[in-house]
């Protein structure tokens, strides 16, 4: 059956061209509402990675002084800023560099409090180590969270400010 000369529609090119120009815009426009999110995540699991990266560096000083570089005089808290005692203990010769916070404001607040503040955390008496990293999606830290490790308690106590966001690693 033959159509009439006169009937007008649209051609496939056409749709084509409509359902990709739509497709992009919609792309647009979930990436502008949502980008902070993705950017959010994407810091989070750096964090993840610089922990791990700094983790590996702690063993391997273990290994030598059979010991963990101490935080302080007794034990407490530092801030990694690259510069620190830690930083200086591990580097250059276990690892290039001590990675620091993407977001790191180069405020010294402890893991237990401040849960606005983005940093890394390094607690050690030489025979332990815990690092911590505060994420800025609390989903980000489901497997390790700073309450599960072994030497949280006596570093924390119960009830801390940072309980959804620290994330933390500790020796084996």
């Amino acid at each position: 059956m033959l159509l009439p000369k006169n009937q007008r529609g649209f051609t496939l090119i056409e749709l084509l061209v409509v359902v990709v120009v739509i497709s992009a815009l919609s792309g647009v426009v979930i990436s502008i509402i949502n980008s902070g999110g993705f950017r959010d995540k994407a810091r989070d699991a750096q964090r993840i990675a610089d922990l791990k990266q700094t983790q590996t560096a702690l063993e391997l000083y273990f290994s030598d002084f059979r010991a963990y570089p101490l935080s302080t005089s007794g034990g407490g808290w530092i801030l990694l800023t690259g510069s620190d005692a830690v930083s200086g203990a591990l580097s250059p010769i276990y690892i290039n560099e001590v990675p620091i916070d993407p977001q790191s404001s180069g405020t010294n607040a402890g893991p237990c409090s401040s849960p606005t503040i983005f940093r890394y955390n390094y607690r050690s008496d030489g025979t332990y180590y815990i690092l911590t990293a505060i994420m800025a999606v609390a989903t980000s830290n489901d497997q390790n969270l700073c309450e599960d490790l072994n030497n949280w308690n006596s570093s924390c106590g119960g009830g801390f400010a940072t309980q959804d966001v620290c994330y933390g690693v500790e020796n084996p």
